[in-house]
């Protein structure tokens, strides 16, 4: 079995673990794991636009007020209720963003047309991914889309050829189904935690 597969498939039974975690310390967790998981398979970590997503996420629930008033801003009230909701579901979507990074650091390879065309795109979003950050500076924008677009036609043969092919030996599949188990296992474990309300609460 293909190690991108193998991926694919751990992060799918991964998703209802972190969309349904109820406690705000279970999905931080969940998010730290996945993005170290995904960082430490070939993928960057940028402070900013995660900071960006927490604060953007955060500030839209605080139209809604909830809980606690913490202070005012004139007529607007700053709920510590909204911002625990808009943080917990700003970790979710950073915990969902880098999971799919993980699932598509090797290109799964599905059976019959339809997936050769799955599997396709997940292989020109790889490389248009991995080329965009390549590309310095991105600016003028048009340039640096021709720049990219230049890389994809020179270096991109035929991705279903045998030159991308995986040899994996039955003895590497194995290492590589218990490695994903044991990240699904503490993925699971945290989901479980968290909404018997091991965590404190927050």
């Amino acid at each position: 079995m293909k190690t991108a597969n193998i991926r694919l498939a751990m992060g799918l039974l991964t998703l209802p673990a972190i969309l349904l975690q109820k406690s705000f310390i279970g999905i931080i967790l969940q998010a730290l794991y996945v993005i170290v998981l995904a960082v430490s398979h070939g993928r960057r970590f940028r402070i900013l636009p995660n900071l960006i997503l927490l604060f953007s996420v955060s500030s839209a629930h605080l139209l809604q007020p909830h809980g606690l008033q913490l202070f005012s801003i004139g007529n607007f009230a700053i709920t510590a209720g909204a911002l625990v909701l808009g943080a917990r579901k700003a970790f979710t979507l950073i915990a969902l963003l880098y999971l799919s990074h993980y699932m598509v650091t090797a290109r799964p390879n599905f059976p019959g047309k339809l997936g050769k065309l799955i599997s396709l795109q997940f292989y020109y979003f790889e490389r248009i991914t991995t080329i965009w950050r390549t590309i310095t500076p991105k600016r003028p924008f048009i340039k640096a889309i021709d720049n990219m677009l230049l890389q994809l036609s020179v270096g991109g043969k035929e991705p279903f050829s045998t030159q991308v092919k995986e040899k994996a030996s039955v003895t590497s599949s194995a290492r590589n189904i218990g490695k994903n188990t044991l990240h699904l296992i503490i993925l699971w474990t945290l989901f479980v935690l968290g909404n018997l309300a091991i965590f404190p609460v927050i």
